[in-house]
């Protein structure tokens, strides 16, 4: 998955990753946590900066004490908001009552709630609310909640996920191999690439969603972070090479940052908009015929590396010349270039348009 992160970083929840290691299953908050619900009480838990909430607070008395769930539980019985050090091993202080600016807009409607959706979106803790008639756990970070959930429905979600993911691989697998016989033939059209990068926009998606929910099960996640990293592996890189296919733009910086604009657009209508980003325009009708730089089908064949691709396809300039070449067997264009054994690679080319199109 880290591939993927280097382009789809802001639908991770990153702000939450601090969250989610403190609260994950088998740490001492989660154990306190699960002794509060199962008590059927209701709790509000700030955890990190401490001058932060101890400026929008009042009432209260200090604890300084160390953290054990047990004493957490014991103070969740009084009303006020519990105050624990950033890293949570400590408790600072105990029946706090909160007052976060008014104004910070939310969309919660209970008092508790709203008081930690605002606390956290004025100071930079994370607060932790625990619903006693609901017996639900939300996390708020920046002003944003997240609501616990049980491990059960977590593991039903992830199992989901990895399910979905399976569907999602095996379908895109052959849509991209679609796409590579329409290349070889140079009839690709813009309908045809916004297909796949839609397709791969939604993985994407499915991925850190999964991802996220594989994070809150901590210890108890088991085989499913392996089943997800391979299910991601290679996507990004082939998705970047797509995009530098068909970017007007070949430079791979460029490119890489085309790559992480595509993957924030909705996969719904959005023609437009990728071959805006494309740099294309946004009036490009569908049937019209893109002719591919080459890059990911190339660099399948093992005998040449990044930098010989490169140099070839800054020769010939597309796949479709590059193809066309091939079926003669290549001409002194390749050796000029540097390109050894020419014979063996026209016959790679060879093998790899019948394998295509089988």
């Amino acid at each position: 998955m880290k591939d993927i992160h280097s382009l789809f970083k802001y639908a991770r929840l990153s702000h939450f990753d601090d969250a989610i290691n403190m609260v994950s299953p088998g740490t001492p908050l989660r154990e306190a946590l699960d002794i509060i619900n199962s008590a059927q009480n209701g709790a509000l838990i700030c955890v990190g900066d401490v001058e932060g909430v101890l400026g929008i607070s009042g009432g209260g008395f200090r604890i300084d004490a160390s953290f054990t769930p047990q004493r957490l539980f014991e103070l969740s019985k009084m009303d006020g908001a519990i105050l624990l050090s950033d890293n949570a091993d400590r408790i600072v202080s105990a029946n706090l009552h909160l007052s976060p600016d008014p104004e910070i807009p939310t969309p919660e409607t209970g008092m508790r709630h709203r008081s930690a959706s605002r606390t956290s979106a004025q100071t930079k803790t994370t607060v932790i609310a625990i619903s006693k008639r609901r017996r639900q756990t939300t996390i708020y970070k920046e002003g944003e909640g997240h609501t616990l959930d049980s491990d059960g429905i977590l593991l039903q979600k992830c199992n989901q996920g990895i399910m979905a993911m399976q569907n999602h691989r095996s379908n895109l697998d052959r849509l991209v191999m679609r796409l590579t016989f329409l290349e070889m033939d140079d009839i690709a059209t813009v309908a045809d690439v916004v297909e796949v990068i839609n397709r791969y926009i939604r993985i994407f998606i499915l991925a850190v969603v999964t991802e996220h929910n594989i994070d809150f099960l901590g210890d108890n996640a088991g085989l499913l972070r392996g089943q997800l990293d391979e299910l991601a592996r290679g996507l990004s890189e082939t998705f970047t090479l797509i995009v530098r296919d068909y970017a007007r733009s070949g430079d791979p910086i460029e490119t890489k940052e085309i790559a992480q604009a595509l993957v924030k657009l909705k996969p719904q209508d959005n023609t437009e908009e990728i071959m805006k980003l494309l740099g294309y325009g946004t009036e490009v009708p569908d049937e019209e015929h893109l002719s591919p730089r080459g890059f990911r089908t190339i660099s399948r064949i093992s005998m040449l590396d990044d930098e010989a691709v490169t140099r070839i396809i800054d020769e010939y300039g597309s796949l479709h010349e590059v193809i066309t070449d091939s079926e003669d067997g290549f001409d002194d264009r390749m050796e000029d270039l540097g390109i050894g054994n020419v014979r063996a690679l026209a016959k790679s080319f060879m093998r790899l348009r019948s394998t295509v199109n089988i």
